[in-house]
């Protein structure tokens, strides 16, 4: 994953406040489409003030907007992609996270988060060595100004644990178990009292 914090500056450098950015380069290591913002932490939208959950910048998309980016995986193994999203206006905003042929909507309720942020985690099998990570805005919504927020986007391979030979599982293997779990944590949980918000796996 390139530059999954949108920390790493265009070639024309960070926009300013409430600037609109479009175009296929204008966030390295990401393709884009539609109206893309990168927005900093304490820019205004509308009557709020933004906060970005890690760094100083995150990505707005408009209307039927989305960022993607091609990724080189194992065919056949599952991987975990984790992010954080908002919404920016009090209705309803939905989020589309896609590896064809998988896809999920997500609606945005943050609803665990006095700032307005849920970290989620969703998972998926490669089909391919090579896919593509797609985040897109469905809605199209009356006021310009909104539409999903995402940053801290990352994304981790699954391992599934090994079955142990025989059919007894010792006592000792159990409390290992609980103290050093199989599953790796997503590596964009980073440190944080929020809670976890999980989505259905695709």
């Amino acid at each position: 994953m390139t530059n999954g914090d949108f920390e790493t500056p265009p070639i024309t450098g960070f926009p300013k406040d409430e600037a609109l950015v479009e175009g296929p380069t204008v966030i390295p290591g990401w393709k884009t489409n539609g109206t893309v913002e990168l927005v900093s932490s304490g820019q205004k939208q509308g009557a709020m003030i933004l906060i970005v959950p890690r760094g100083a910048h995150a990505v707005r998309l408009g209307n039927d907007a989305d960022i993607s980016q091609e990724l080189t995986v194992e065919k056949g193994s599952v991987y975990s992609v984790t992010f954080s999203a908002a919404r920016t206006c009090a209705q309803l905003e939905s989020l589309n996270v896609s590896v064809l042929p998988a896809s999920q909507t997500i609606d945005l309720q943050t609803l665990y988060n006095v700032q307005g942020w849920d970290p989620y985690a969703l998972a998926f099998e490669a089909q391919e060595d090579k896919v593509t990570l797609v985040f897109s805005n469905p809605g199209m919504e009356d006021d310009p100004t909104c539409g999903p927020i995402i940053d801290d986007i990352a994304i981790k391979k699954l391992f599934t644990p090994e079955r142990p030979k025989g059919t007894i599982l010792l006592l000792p293997a159990l409390l290992n178990f609980h103290r050093h779990p199989p599953f790796p944590a997503p590596t964009s949980i980073y440190s944080s009292t929020w809670g976890q918000r999980l989505a259905d796996a695709f």
